[in-house]
């Protein structure tokens, strides 16, 4: 029932510190510190709906934001539609470097776009009766960007759709949204990420932690078995 600030405190995992400072942050990221009791609850409640309708489900993460797919440098297919769109919002970060599209792809730096996500999906041997979970915020392109994804996998879920009108009390808060998404995630029998960002590679970290038998796979599709 208390309070710990952690002020002046790296949370990057990409940033490098001192090893005995990195035993203390993975300590306080996996051992200490907890989602509040409602977001647990209500995360594991989709997990029991989500068990309820297979056996073994597939979360699959995927950030495709649009500041996320500006700030990325990439081209995703659009158009000049997007070339402008991405190329507007880009310009809210003044220090970014000019990039090459196509050099970005070819260095694997793009974050895999919901088609290519089921097409790696396929390709490790997953059948179209799969079960997905999706995590994401705001998509851009929206449905249409989706479409694929759902083709491939028509037995697609989201929070929206399991939670219904349970989720109203969240909807205000994105963070809280993200952290029942985590739970999901978590507690799923295979984890895939489209971007090797931090919640990723938290849930990385969490999943390989557990003593729980998991597979997990990565947008550069390597695969672990714990």
């Amino acid at each position: 029932m208390h309070v710990l600030q952690l002020t002046k405190f790296d949370y990057r995992l990409a940033n490098d510190l001192d090893k005995e400072l990195q035993k203390l942050r993975c300590r306080v990221n996996y051992h200490a510190l907890r989602f509040t009791k409602p977001i647990r609850n209500f995360g594991q409640k989709l997990v029991v709906r989500m068990r309820k309708m297979a056996r073994r489900f597939v979360a699959v993460h995927l950030r495709f934001e649009p500041d996320m797919l500006a700030f990325s440098g990439c081209y995703y297919g659009g158009g000049d539609k997007e070339r402008y769109e991405l190329a507007e919002i880009r310009k809210r970060w003044a220090t970014l470097p000019e990039l090459i599209p196509d050099e970005e792809r070819t260095r694997g730096r793009c974050p895999l776009t919901p088609h290519e996500v089921g097409l790696m999906l396929r390709a490790l041997g997953f059948k179209n009766d799969t079960y997905l979970y999706v995590a994401s915020g705001e998509v851009y392109g929206g449905e249409k960007t989706l479409q694929p994804l759902k083709e491939l996998f028509p037995n697609f879920y989201t929070k929206e759709i399991v939670a219904g009108d349970e989720l109203k009390p969240f909807l205000p808060y994105s963070s809280r949204l993200a952290a029942i998404d985590y739970v999901v995630c978590d507690e799923s029998d295979v984890f895939v990420a489209n971007n090797n960002g931090n919640m990723a590679k938290i849930l990385a970290g969490s999943r390989s932690s557990t003593t729980t038998q998991h597979t997990q796979c990565d947008a550069a599709s390597k695969v672990w078995r714990g």
